[in-house]
């Protein structure tokens, strides 16, 4: 089907020994009776099966029986594009071949799996299905039930499709921000619990709703967001020295005391405050958000910074103020 007719020499062909001398069936004939008592219908391999195939045809009209269809899929090699992909490769790159991890009795002999890397079963498909077959248009998202639609066994090429990790992030990537927050809860709450933390379902929703756009896998929202779960470990000192002035303290010290007083701790009442502190005395968003967002999340990547005081809540807002100030000097 793949790649259309295949002709063989039969006088090329090597003798292949069907039955062993203690009278059990090689390979080959196991095979093709096996295949033809389950009344198998497509024969779906790799390419390096298709100098057997000539082999196997004889042996389905000597048997007189309806051959399946055939098809040798393309191999699938190495990120570079040079010779076929081994699970060796995902050890020496540090990237997952299998679907789940395998544990051998050694760690040469142990591997990563995409489920342990934090990948979405959908996408992990999606990226596969995409290993050697194009659907003909511009699409590359697609669900399972599209999938099983838009597919056949035609559009497969017959080159060797690269196997390349970082495209298949990007198809985790775009899932993880199609999600919705209470399906993607379930799927993030064993990566926080597994750091000691077990927060309620609706705060990891909106954990998950701030931060999957800054997801790539699982794994992501704890390295990217552990702070919404425990005090920020370090401050980004250079951006400290850039934003924090001394003598300013005093005036961010009334800023925690509005904040505060902010009965509704929400994000559009938190602003709301804020911005009155910031016409109050003359100063800009520039002035204030870069060291809020410092105090809170010890880094300027993160979230809107309102939305991240209305998950922390207004006490754990305050606290982290306190420290970060104290830290930041003046």
């Amino acid at each position: 089907v793949v790649r259309g007719e295949v002709n063989f020499q039969t006088d090329e062909l090597d003798d292949k020994v069907l039955l062993k001398a203690d009278g059990l069936p090689t390979y080959h004939l196991a095979n093709i009776v096996d295949d033809h008592l389950m009344e198998i219908t497509h024969v779906i391999r790799g390419e390096e099966w298709l100098s057997s195939t000539a082999h196997h045809v004889l042996l389905y009209q000597a048997f007189g029986w309806e051959m399946p269809i055939f098809a040798h899929l393309p191999l699938i090699l190495k990120p570079t594009g040079k010779g076929k992909l081994s699970k060796r490769d995902g050890v020496k790159l540090g990237i997952p071949v299998f679907p789940l991890a395998w544990k051998g009795d050694t760690a040469e002999e142990s591997f990563t799996g995409f489920r342990e890397e934090g990948f979405d079963p959908r996408a992990l498909l999606n990226f596969l299905a995409f290993l050697g077959w194009n659907p003909g248009t511009e699409q590359e998202l697609f669900a399972l039930d599209e999938l099983v639609d838009a597919f056949s066994l035609e559009k497969i090429g017959k080159s060797g499709a690269r196997f390349d990790y970082e495209k298949a992030r990007w198809f985790n990537q775009q899932y993880v921000m199609q999600t919705d927050d209470a399906e993607l809860a379930k799927a993030v709450r064993p990566v926080i619990e597994a750091q000691g933390y077990s927060p309620s379902e609706a705060f990891l929703q909106g954990f998950v709703g701030l931060m999957k756009e800054r997801a790539v896998v699982y794994g992501d929202f704890w390295e990217n967001g552990y702070y919404f779960f425990t005090d920020v470990k370090a401050y980004d000192e250079k951006m400290v020295g850039k934003k924090w002035q001394p003598e300013r303290r005093p005036l961010f010290e009334e800023l925690r005391n509005r904040l505060r007083q902010v009965d509704d701790y929400q994000a559009e009442p938190v602003k709301a405050a804020a911005v009155t502190f910031m016409e109050d005395h003359g100063l800009k968003f520039g002035d204030v958000l870069p060291i809020l967002r410092l105090a809170l999340a010890g880094t300027m990547q993160g979230p809107g910074v309102f939305e991240m005081m209305e998950l922390l809540g207004k006490e754990a807002v305050d606290d982290r103020l306190a420290k970060a100030y104290a830290a930041f000097g003046g």
